[in-house]
């Protein structure tokens, strides 16, 4: 009997480590299909002419193969390998302020661009008009097939003449927030994974940045209410408090840390920052990681693929990396920088056409 039972405990440990180690395969393989493996950011040097002047709004695709831009209120989409436009989305009247493509992103992990379009099809009652949300996937670049242009939805009460100041995306989680500027008003608002549409923003406030995390879909924003300015982070749809001080500024998330930049005087000189987690803190410790002074007047800034902190205006780029700040001097009439921080996109006026430059960011 002893024997027996001693086989069958044996039989009964050796079950259940096979399905302990069964399970964290499974886990594994979810984990991977949840959050893939990152790849190295892609840096080239590339120069091409595109027809026409005037580009607004320039983004490259996370593969630097296609750039998205805004030419005379259309939305066109440039594929750099060939060499022509594959793309275009036209304003529905030229008389219209409000219409047309109003916004628009690149996915960070694919050829994939989310854009905003209103029309003038249907007004009610002067208050809101007809606004979609579009997700036009573009084939490889080497390939001849035409972009697929899909109609996600419709977004209701959306404000008549409303203009989207910010849109970030949390991909890993399918959560979008963009803010909705009529007037004096603006709007806070987020889309879910089931297409539900509401709005965070409280009666008065207004948003300057905001920042999604990719790992948990919390909303971390610059709020001013009246004379008061906060940094808070919407976690599970409660708002809790970041920071209260006033001259902290969201900068960016990435790699499971939230950046925080405190700015006075027009200029950056201090970065902080907090672990991005899945249930926030109110009032965190904030951890300096870098002070000194950058100019931070009328210039983009953001988290990179590697953690580096760019601040940018079109003649210089800051980026602070590990707690080393270097500079870059930019040379095109006009300068953006890619969303990972890699890759300059220079624009220069070739009679009536642009000359385009890819150039890897480093000082």
């Amino acid at each position: 009997m002893k024997n027996k039972l001693r086989i069958l405990l044996v039989w009964a440990l050796i079950s259940l480590v096979l399905q302990l180690g069964a399970y964290s395969l499974l886990n594994y393989q979810i984990q991977k299909v949840m959050q893939p493996a990152g790849t190295e950011p892609i840096a080239l040097q590339l120069k091409t002419t595109i027809p026409g002047l005037g580009f607004t709004n320039v983004q490259i695709s996370y593969a630097k193969d296609y750039l998205a831009y805004m030419e005379n209120g259309t939305l066109k989409i440039f594929n750099l390998k060939k060499n022509k436009v594959v793309f275009e989305k036209i304003s529905p009247s030229d008389n219209e302020s409000g219409l047309g493509v109003l916004s628009y992103q690149w996915l960070p992990d694919r050829s994939t661009l989310i854009y905003f379009y209103a029309d003038n099809s249907s007004t009610r009652s002067g208050n809101s008009q007809n606004t979609e949300l579009y997700t036009l996937e573009l084939p490889s670049s080497d390939d001849d097939a035409a972009p697929d242009n899909r109609l996600n939805q419709a977004i209701g009460n959306f404000p008549a003449g409303g203009k989207i100041e910010d849109f970030v995306v949390s991909t890993s989680t399918n959560l979008m927030y963009f803010t909705v500027k009529n007037g004096s008003t603006e709007r806070l608002m987020e889309i879910n994974v089931m297409k539900n549409v509401r709005t965070l923003s409280k009666s008065g406030e207004t948003i300057d940045k905001m920042a999604a995390s990719d790992q948990y879909g919390t909303l971390y924003i610059d709020s001013k209410i009246g004379s008061t300015q906060n940094i808070i982070a919407f976690d599970a749809g409660k708002r809790k408090l970041i920071s209260r001080n006033a001259y902290d500024k969201v900068l960016g998330i990435k790699a499971g840390k939230v950046y925080i930049g405190e700015v006075k005087n027009n200029e950056l000189v201090k970065i902080k920052t907090i672990t991005d987690r899945s249930k926030m803190t109110e009032s965190p410790s904030l951890k300096t990681e870098w002070t000194g002074t950058i100019p931070f007047t009328n210039v983009s800034a953001f988290v990179g693929a590697k953690g580096q902190v760019v601040v940018y205006n079109n003649q210089t780029a800051y980026i602070v990396t590990a707690g080393q700040l270097k500079e870059v001097k930019l040379t095109g009439d006009q300068n953006y920088v890619s969303d990972d921080g890699e890759e300059t996109i220079q624009l220069s006026n070739q009679g009536t056409s642009t000359l385009v430059e890819l150039q890897p960011l480093k000082p």
